[in-house]
């Protein structure tokens, strides 16, 4: 009986998040298709330190669950002027992402690590979630529900279960 009512709470709770989108503990996981996204979140400074124009790293872990190389070639949202893929201290590049048949790979903040970043956002985000878009030629597009998160908390890696 506790089970049965566990499991109606649980699909209750995906539908209002929608069928392909998870929320835990404040940080958001999907799939499309063949791929999972693992812990996406944004980081931000508190609200009043926040301005428009303002860079913020966007971090995901991805995992890649078919026998064939998917591609993560496209992030955007409406939110900020474009979402781009920085390695360290260098320049953006555009987001062409290849996700090796059965692996992962992490796009989660650290020290000189790949990851995703909101350029000149729009306004400030303060803890808001935000609606962000990630395609995959082969596997389809995803909009996640994108939590923004305060920059002491740092979510680190998480290692994909």
């Amino acid at each position: 009986m506790v089970a049965a009512c566990l499991l109606l709470v649980c699909a209750a709770c995906a539908e209002e998040r929608g069928p392909d989108q998870w929320d835990r503990g404040g940080l958001v996981d999907g799939q499309v298709g063949a791929v999972q996204l693992i812990h996406a979140h944004v980081l931000a400074p508190p609200m009043d330190a926040q301005k428009t124009g303002d860079d913020l790293g966007l971090y995901v872990t991805l995992v890649n669950n078919s026998d064939r190389d998917q591609v993560l070639n496209g992030v955007s949202t409406v939110h900020a002027d474009s979402v781009v893929y920085r390695e360290g201290d260098e320049q953006p590049q555009p987001i062409e992402v290849t996700l090796p048949a059965r692996r992962t790979v992490s796009l989660q903040e650290g020290h000189d690590r790949p990851h995703l970043e909101l350029v000149g956002i729009h306004r400030p985000l303060g803890a808001t979630p935000i609606d962000v878009t990630f395609r995959f030629p082969s596997a389809g597009t995803i909009t996640l529900r994108v939590p923004v998160l305060p920059l002491s908390r740092g979510a680190g890696s998480p290692a994909p279960g």
